[in-house]
């Protein structure tokens, strides 16, 4: 059976080309597959060999901890703009978010607007 190894979704297109270098250079055969035209699906990597996956999750987390120790924590301004990046590549996904959010809100805060009334 197959075992998911790495997530693709807001994954730069540079760590994703390296977690599939590191993966060939260790000939851990894997595979892909995509978050699909809607955004719905699991965008990741899978390797079907369990043994393989293992070796394969170990070989990603010390690269995710050599990725970590040598990159600050991003600050409120990068993550605003990397947000609104991921906006613009993922229209529908974000327009149904900010839908999502006002009809909560609007659920929310309906039955204390009728109250004042």
């Amino acid at each position: 059976m197959a075992t998911l190894v790495f997530r693709l979704k807001f994954v730069p297109e540079e760590e994703a080309d390296d977690i599939r270098q590191l993966l060939a250079e260790h000939d851990i055969p894997f595979y892909e597959t995509s978050a699909g035209r809607w955004q719905i699906s699991l965008a990741g990597i899978w390797v079907r060999d369990k043994e393989q996956a293992q070796k394969a999750l170990a070989l990603i987390r010390e690269d995710q901890i050599k990725r970590m120790s040598n990159r600050p924590p991003p600050t409120m301004w990068e993550w605003i703009l990397g947000y609104c990046q991921h906006a613009r590549q993922n229209p529908a996904e974000s327009l149904v978010t900010l839908i999502s959010v006002i009809l909560v809100l609007a659920l929310t805060i309906l039955p204390f607007w009728a109250l004042l009334k």
